[in-house]
């Protein structure tokens, strides 16, 4: 087999050699931006875990939206797994979203909704077909942004077989991989949270993203989303693991979808 190795190159080459590479795409959403340095890269599995009404299909949304301003020309793959996608709510951020924007004459005439394509999977095999057969043919024609999976955990919620089910996780990203190497865009994968208790005192809960282990050594970088108990709207998101620096940042939800919170309000 032919190699691929392409020789070294220096630190200030990188930065330049693959621009595509290395690109990140914005949340549209100042709070997730500073906590990810720009948004998301084109390299690895971006995973944003939460509580139920935390927000993280509003956020998945606005990421599909802002996505297309980001990268020029392009599409966004939206998987559902658990529900129906939200169309309405989607048009509702949409038209926000160019209010917002009324003096770019680019967001104002760009139908957004038509450049998400969609596609629902409610079980391991769907998924496994619609990621290792469908997809790499619509790459093959349609320069895309970012893949969503919303979410991840839902096909593998009645999996019992831990050790195939491990095996799927690699196939998968192993898959996912090569693709995002061919053809540059981002993955963002939402997540389910379980509650699990401190074994030794009983009474430490804690919320942790499902799939375990198996799945959390597959992930690039885990950010997690909780409900805070300053106000019914706010909502705190945390970096978890990644190439970012620990910290965290609060926001809440309005009829554009994920906004930042006031910093005076803590």
């Amino acid at each position: 087999m032919e190699s691929e190795f392409e020789g070294f190159s220096s630190g200030s080459e990188i930065l330049t050699k693959h621009a595509d590479r290395w690109r990140k795409v914005s949340f549209g959403v100042p709070v997730f931006d500073r906590l990810t340095g720009g948004g998301i890269g084109a390299r690895g599995i971006f995973e944003l875990a939460g509580d139920p009404g935390s927000g993280k299909t509003q956020i998945a949304l606005k990421l599909a939206l802002t996505a297309q301003r980001t990268v020029p020309n392009s599409s966004v793959v939206y998987i559902c797994t658990e529900h129906m996608f939200p169309s309405r709510r989607l048009v509702q951020m949409e038209a926000e979203y160019k209010r917002q924007q009324s003096a770019d004459n680019a967001v104002r005439e760009h139908n957004f909704a038509d450049h998400i394509l969609v596609e629902h999977v409610w079980c391991v095999p769907t998924l496994i077909a619609c990621l290792f057969d469908r997809l790499p043919k619509l790459l093959e024609g349609t320069k895309i942004s970012v893949l969503i999976i919303d979410s991840i955990a839902s096909p593998f919620v009645e999996e019992r077989d831990y050790i195939s089910r491990a095996e799927t996780f690699r196939s998968i990203v192993h898959r996912l991989h090569q693709l995002q190497e061919r053809h540059n865009f981002a993955i963002f994968v939402t997540n389910q949270v379980r509650s699990v208790i401190d074994s030794s005192t009983l009474d430490d809960q804690r919320n942790v993203p499902a799939l375990g282990l198996a799945w959390s050594t597959l992930v690039h970088t885990r950010l997690q989303l909780s409900r805070t108990t300053l106000s019914s709207n706010d909502r705190r998101c945390t970096v978890v693991f990644g190439p970012l620096a620990p910290k965290h940042g609060f926001y809440q939800i309005d009829e554009s979808g994920p906004v930042d919170t006031k910093p005076f309000a803590y």
